[in-house]
């Protein structure tokens, strides 16, 4: 198996009363199509980027370019707009291994209701806890792979790699049987 991969400056977020409007303005109307915990993969600028619906005005962009781009082009459509944009420092993502799928994860992570982990679909994400962690699940296709995505706490990020090891070890021994 293979080791999660982890970014700490992929994630963008935007919130605010004018969210839903510079988002429409950036990527086009398919932001206005998804519901909150639903994605969908798009370009900005020739540069493939993931759009995750958090609620009605929020909104949160995994983007794989050049960080200096991206802030360049949502400081000019965010004049003058009720919205604020950030990366937080303590929020990272880490995208699990292939080879570790949604029922794997769904036994070390709880989903919160009503969202399930094992029925969910792609571009999709779920709140949830792996023991007493919070962690968004995101399912969603990544320059047509699809990928599990955790985003946590930078603080939190040796418990999670110790029960992603544990669950690991599980799975080996399972299939050793």
């Amino acid at each position: 198996m293979s080791n999660p991969s982890v970014h700490t400056n992929l994630l963008w977020d935007i919130a605010g009363i004018d969210g839903l409007q510079v988002m429409k303005t950036l990527f086009g109307d398919g932001c206005d199509r998804i519901a909150p915990f639903q994605s969908f993969e798009t370009e900005l600028d020739h540069t493939p980027c993931s759009i995750l619906r958090l609620c009605e005005s929020n909104f949160r962009i995994r983007w794989l370019g050049e960080p200096n781009d991206l802030e360049s082009m949502l400081h000019s459509v965010t004049k003058d707009q009720r919205v604020w944009v950030k990366q937080f420092p303590w929020l990272v993502s880490v995208q699990l291994p292939h080879d570790l799928d949604i029922v794997q994860l769904s036994q070390i992570a709880i989903a919160k209701p009503p969202f399930s982990l094992p029925s969910l679909a792609s571009n999709c994400a779920a709140p949830a806890r792996i023991e007493t962690l919070s962690v968004l699940v995101w399912r969603h296709t990544l320059q047509t792979s699809e990928t599990l995505e955790l985003h946590t706490a930078k603080h939190s990020l040796e418990t999670l790699e110790q029960s992603l090891s544990m669950q690991r070890s599980s799975l080996l021994e399972a299939i050793a049987l």
